[in-house]
């Protein structure tokens, strides 16, 4: 579960949590005050810009398509469990 900042009940699922990037605000689902992800997220793309870089570097395309995938995925689980929700206090 995907505590809220504020009230410490369930903010968002965590599909939405794994979509939501640094700088995008979005309300709790059970307070509605608005919450982000720490400024850190944006450290969340590395893998996807890697599994880029792999795909460039790559002479065969389906190890390269799958390493834009792992990228994308191993960005989705850190966004949705390391990252924290913080206030966003405007």
């Amino acid at each position: 579960m995907i505590k809220c900042p504020y009230c410490n009940a369930r903010a968002m699922s965590l599909v939405r949590k794994s979509g939501l990037g640094p700088g995008r605000t979005i309300a709790c689902e059970s307070c509605g005050k608005p919450v982000m992800t720490h400024g850190s997220a944006v450290f969340a793309a590395i893998p996807a810009f890697l599994g880029g870089f792999a795909f460039m570097k790559s002479t065969s395309t389906l190890v390269g398509v799958a390493a834009i995938i792992g990228g994308i995925l191993a960005m989705a689980l850190i966004q949705t469990f390391l990252i924290p929700l913080v206030r966003a206090d405007t």
